[in-house]
């Protein structure tokens, strides 16, 4: 991955379809014996259409860093590896987005499916990495280790959503960034992540974020107990009022829709938000309106489904980066 996109330069160039008269002249040439791999070859570029060819831009292919920060609290073996793309235009002033891996752990998978969108539209690319040998299961990865198996509430330093304002810090201090926020997005398990850094934090350094086909939710509702619900967690009103005026995006793919999908879970309080994913982040964005509205807390929180997509973070990451980084992306 790194010898794929370290020191790479990229040319702009168009080649205009030959014209009718251009294809008759190069289908010629390649029945004289143009040939190509010891084929013959459909058309070649003549001299009329080199002339014609331009170079409409030259850039240098961004670079791809890999640091490891070590979190407060963590043992030697839960220091997080962080990649890090800096597009060829690279600026200081770049704003910054934070992707969240997902079941998979591998922070390369979602780092190809980014790259291309942070070249073209201009940020640095943050890709924090919690492998299985440091955060072994859901309650430390997906729930952001605030909680014991056995119930008991973890110190705030030792959460791994706090693990990614120290990456945040950790990266800046590198690149010399300007950036005093982030965006962030969070595919499956990662918009678990997502979703419950908001609710827990308030997300104080969080510009906008998305939160993509997550399996089930934890629900801003009092009355239902962590961790589908807030009942029995330290979350004041002041940090829920500050997650509610975050900007998320609750994004959904039309076709995430099968309640037979793997990994999904199918516990009684997970059914009850619905049969799938479709309907269970209908479900969320719906209780999480109506609390804010029963609260008049301020309301920032929106959803939005893709058509013809399923659980796929790779389709979902251009409409994820046109809801974060508005008219500068594009699907």
């Amino acid at each position: 991955m790194q010898n794929a996109l370290r020191n790479r330069s990229v040319s702009g160039i168009v080649v205009p379809f030959p014209q009718k008269q251009d294809r008759e002249m190069a289908m010629r040439q390649g029945e004289e014996g143009s040939m190509k791999n010891g084929r013959s070859t459909a058309w070649s570029l003549n001299d009329e259409l080199k002339s014609r060819t331009r170079i409409v831009e030259e850039r240098p292919f961004g670079r791809l860093t890999a640091l490891d920060v070590r979190v407060a609290g963590a043992s030697e073996r839960q220091k997080v590896r962080t990649l890090v793309y800096r597009p060829g235009r690279f600026s200081a002033r770049m704003p910054v987005c934070m992707v969240m891996h997902g079941v998979t752990r591998k922070a390369e998978t979602y780092m190809e499916s980014w790259v291309g969108l942070a070249e073209h539209h201009g940020f640095v690319l943050v890709v924090p990495e919690f492998p299985r040998s440091g955060w072994p299961t859901s309650r430390e990865y997906n729930f952001g280790n605030v909680r014991s198996r056995a119930g008991e509430d973890h110190r705030q330093e030792d959460w791994t959503f706090t693990a990614v304002e120290t990456v945040f810090d950790a990266v800046r201090a590198q690149f010399d960034l300007h950036a005093q926020d982030y965006a962030m997005y969070g595919h499956s398990a990662g918009a678990q992540f997502v979703h419950r850094f908001i609710l827990h934090t308030g997300a104080p350094r969080v510009r906008c974020a998305v939160a993509a086909n997550a399996g089930w939710y934890m629900v801003p509702d009092k009355r239902v107990s962590f961790p589908y619900g807030i009942a029995d967690l330290p979350i004041d009103c002041e940090t829920i009022r500050d997650a509610f005026a975050t900007k998320l995006t609750v994004l959904l793919g039309e076709r995430d829709n099968d309640p037979e999908s793997p990994d999904l879970r199918t516990s009684r309080k997970a059914q009850a938000q619905g049969p799938h994913r479709l309907a269970r982040g209908q479900h969320f964005i719906e209780a999480a309106t109506s609390i804010a509205l029963n609260n008049d807390h301020p309301f920032a929180w929106r959803a939005k489904t893709v058509p013809q997509v399923g659980h796929s973070d790779r389709a979902m990451a251009p409409f994820a980066c046109a809801a974060l980084f508005g008219k500068r992306a594009k699907a």
